[in-house]
């Protein structure tokens, strides 16, 4: 039996589920006054919201299903761009009320490492447009 079952404990890694966009509203208020920023190939559009719970940040992640046919390689996509997150989610910890949706805009599967550093340099784009309200 795997470790984690036996004793209870929990997962040391992954996205906490607080840190995951599940409400309507959220989701409305991102495509409908959500900025983004651009970088291929991806796409995070975010906004400033009210948030159910107590966390800097809420996050969602999509990829087109017009794009990757099969779920398989639709889920490992999510999968990459989840772990990417995670790695650089401490640019966003100083942030409040923070709505991301992040959105893979490719054909190809990702790279991880390239990904990585992509996600870092959209991450820092978004905190400056929040700090200094810049275009």
């Amino acid at each position: 039996m795997c470790g984690n079952l036996m004793t209870g404990n929990k997962k040391k890694y992954g996205l906490p589920k607080e840190r995951r966009i599940k409400r309507q509203k959220i989701f409305d208020a991102l495509l409908h006054e959500g900025e983004s920023v651009f970088e291929y190939p991806l796409k995070i559009v975010f906004v400033q919201t009210e948030l159910p719970f107590e966390v800097p940040y809420q996050v969602a992640f999509g990829v087109s299903k017009k794009k990757f046919k099969k779920a398989v390689k639709r889920n490992r996509v999510k999968r990459i761009m989840r772990e990417v997150f995670r790695l650089n989610a401490g640019i966003l910890e100083e942030e409040k009320n923070l709505a991301l949706l992040m959105i893979y805009v490719s054909k190809e599967m990702p790279d991880f490492y390239q990904m990585k550093d992509i996600t870092a340099r959209l991450l820092n784009q978004i905190k400056e447009k929040i700090r200094y309200g810049t275009s």
